[in-house]
């Protein structure tokens, strides 16, 4: 059985006067977040109806959109329509493309200002991997000033990080293997992994006080 294309229409038209009841701030905040999780789920929202395709265009969408399913490096020449799409991303300052874009610019030496420049927007949107390349390079930047800086950004970076804030046990025993000397326990030889693992977290939890 075939459907009836007069009734397709009237379903289009009927979703389509519901969006027109709803402010298209909401939908658009709606579809950002369908971005955030799932390229192929905004693809499928924009196909569905000319409103949510329309709305879909805006920048905030572009901005929030995952890149996860999409290569780095495609492995085969990409289409107009993907290539525009990344384009647009890269417009709308989406913190993974600025990102990648940045890293391509920087490996291909073709301009380091634009690397730069790229990162900085990156970093500026979120993203934490542009934060902790930038945190890297100011540390081997050669200048005592600039690497404080990077030090600064590092202890950051991992005090935001919620294992960290409350370090998970890995030795199960009983008493944690602990030994009998008062040296430091880096300089034990530790046969379980489990307590080099927790040596580990500790040295970056900031539990033992390095100069």
């Amino acid at each position: 059985m075939t459907r009836n294309p007069k009734n397709k229409k009237r379903n289009t038209k009927a979703v389509s006067s519901m969006f027109d009841s709803i402010p298209h701030e909401l939908v658009s905040e709606v579809l950002s977040r369908v971005a955030s999780s799932s390229i192929k789920d905004i693809f499928n929202a924009k196909l569905s109806c000319k409103m949510l395709n329309e709305i879909a265009k805006d920048m905030y969408v572009y901005q929030r959109v995952s890149l996860d399913e999409v290569p780095i490096i495609p492995w085969k020449p990409i289409s107009q329509e993907q290539e525009t799409f990344l384009n647009t991303c890269l417009q709308s300052e989406n913190p993974e493309s600025l990102y990648r874009q940045a890293v391509l610019d920087y490996f291909n030496k073709t301009n380091l200002e634009s690397t730069c420049m790229h990162l900085q927007k990156a970093v500026k949107n979120g993203h934490t991997g542009a934060l902790y390349v930038t945190c890297i390079v100011l540390l081997f930047s050669g200048n005592e000033e600039l690497k404080q800086q990077g030090i600064n950004i590092l202890k950051m970076i991992w005090v935001k990080n919620p294992v960290l804030l409350e370090p998970p046990v890995c030795c199960t025993t009983r008493d944690h293997h602990h030994r009998k000397s008062r040296w430091s326990e880096v300089e034990e030889d530790v046969t379980c992994e489990a307590c080099v693992a927790d040596q580990e977290i500790n040295l970056l939890s900031g539990r033992y006080n390095f100069v």
